[in-house]
């Protein structure tokens, strides 16, 4: 890639645009990086640092994985719930109990909440 001071530009997406494909954020990281430090980086550190960034904030999401500046990774214990019995046109139906389960769920910093308003 050719060294360049000029900084990389993401335009924005609109209405009925496709989304970001990971070959597309991969080449884009590269590029950037490569742009704002002079440092070569190609594809595959790209890839290197993304698929470790997500190992690591699945792996702390059970005590909260933040990513500075836009928010954080979180893994919600939901509770189980018990069997019951309702009517439903006259007759009685037994509902099975749901078992615990887990979701992850990420919350938004209030700085990138601000962003999203704007």
């Amino acid at each position: 890639m050719a060294k360049t001071n000029k900084p990389v530009l993401l335009e924005k997406p609109k209405k009925g645009d496709r989304s970001y494909s990971k070959s597309q954020l991969i080449s884009h990281l590269a590029e950037a990086v490569e742009t704002k430090t002079g440092i070569e980086t190609n594809k595959k550190q790209a890839a290197a640092f993304v698929e470790e960034m997500v190992k690591i904030l699945f792996d702390f999401a059970p005590v909260g994985a933040p990513i500075p500046g836009l928010g954080k990774v979180l893994l919600r214990e939901i509770p189980a719930k018990p069997a019951r019995t309702i009517v439903s046109f006259g007759k009685e139906i037994q509902v099975a109990a749901k078992p615990k389960s887990q979701k992850v769920v990420f919350r938004f910093s209030k700085e990138a909440k601000e962003l999203f308003k704007k």
